[in-house]
């Protein structure tokens, strides 16, 4: 929702980020684990080497968490595409899981973004995956009350999500009502 300018913005509060940093830590354990494992497998081959670059993405991959429980990071994003990327080659040939971690790489700054709501004179646009836009035609109300959006339609659909908080000190100076009175207007 960056590309386009809102007349306003309301941030909704997202419950999730625990959760997704609590599977992608699970997740990038069990690669730690992959990757020692087949370390320990090949010290005894000729492929001393490969080894070598396991204990290294394993390393990294520790480096990443113990940064991210400091707070100096706020993504997993880069641990789970290096590891991604390394279990598509030998030895490991995990092309499956590769795919997933990429993925998961991919799309984790995403699950921990924030979702929005923009109003502005067309109507209402959402920045979820899909990203959603509602006519003012499809709407019948729209209230910010008691910690809740609460968007009524016209199809008897009901949106109810709590917002942040720390945004109501900006309601309180009327940017809000201003603009849902003037979207109501041509409601009817």
């Amino acid at each position: 929702m960056a590309a386009k300018e809102y007349d306003y913005l309301v941030t909704l509060k997202k419950n999730m980020d625990k959760k997704i940093n609590l599977i992608s830590l699970i997740l990038l354990i069990i690669s730690i684990c992959i990757f020692l494992y087949t370390a320990v497998r090949l010290m005894d081959t000729n492929f001393h080497k490969h080894a070598v670059i396991c204990v290294v993405i394993a390393g990294f991959s520790v480096l990443w968490i113990i940064l991210k429980e400091m707070g100096k990071i706020s993504y997993y994003r880069l641990a789970f595409l290096i590891n991604g990327v390394a279990l598509f080659f030998p030895p490991f040939g995990l092309t499956w899981l590769g795919i997933l971690f990429v993925l998961i790489g991919l799309f984790e700054k995403q699950a921990k973004f924030p979702q929005e709501i923009g109003f502005d004179k067309e109507g209402i646009t959402t920045n979820s995956i899909p990203s959603r836009f509602y006519t003012w035609q499809d709407v019948t109300n729209v209230v910010l009350r008691g910690g809740l959006l609460t968007i009524d339609f016209k199809s008897n659909k009901l949106y109810q999500k709590k917002y942040k908080t720390r945004l109501q000190e900006r309601w309180k100076k009327n940017l809000m009502p201003s603009v849902l009175v003037r979207y109501a207007v041509q409601l009817n």
